[in-house]
């Protein structure tokens, strides 16, 4: 009987490893947090009742600014526009087209040169015919926003300005089913 017994307890042990389950170790790499989407938006100083009435808004925020800066006529030359966020590549913001008959500027390019330590500098350059451009430099979050005037391409009618909103980082698209 004390052979059945320590039979029973040697066996109950050697059981026990076999029963449970080894788990996976904890990834050492956390997920790279996602980077917060970059907007761009021209505005031109022109008369808006001269150009297509279907011209993109301007928003309250770069109206009452662009007003305190002495710009009294002004137009969206673009709507809000979401930059590469890639350093190395830039995003077409506008091609040059013209609002009215008397302008007509070279396209402007935008990238993003440097991102670090919560802050980032968009980069805007174009216009035409003398090459011109502007750093816009301002707080990596949500709801950052900054205007800044193109001295370089100044014209009778007034500056061109850039406006820069930084938006949440963009959702992955649903895939989609074609099956339906």
């Amino acid at each position: 009987m004390t052979r059945q017994l320590l039979a029973l307890i040697v066996s109950t042990l050697t059981l026990v490893p076999y029963s449970v389950k080894a788990q996976k170790p904890t990834p050492k790499k956390a997920a790279q947090p996602k980077s917060n989407q970059v907007y761009v938006k021209i505005i031109l100083p022109t008369d808006s009742a001269t150009c297509d009435k279907d011209r993109p808004v301007v928003e309250s925020w770069i109206a009452e600014d662009l007003k305190k800066r002495g710009q009294a006529k002004f137009t969206a030359a673009t709507g809000w526009v979401p930059l590469d966020l890639s350093p190395l590549t830039a995003t077409t913001v506008w091609g040059g087209k013209k609002l009215d008959n008397k302008q007509c500027n070279c396209p402007v390019f935008a990238n993003i040169p440097d991102r670090a330590k919560g802050r980032i500098k968009v980069l805007i350059e174009g216009w035409g015919p003398d090459p011109a451009g502007v750093t816009v430099s301002l707080a990596d979050e949500p709801g950052s926003r900054e205007i800044a005037a193109v001295e370089r391409a100044k014209t009778e009618q007034g500056l061109p300005y850039v406006a820069v909103l930084i938006g949440p980082p963009p959702e992955k698209t649903a895939a989609v089913d074609h099956k339906k």
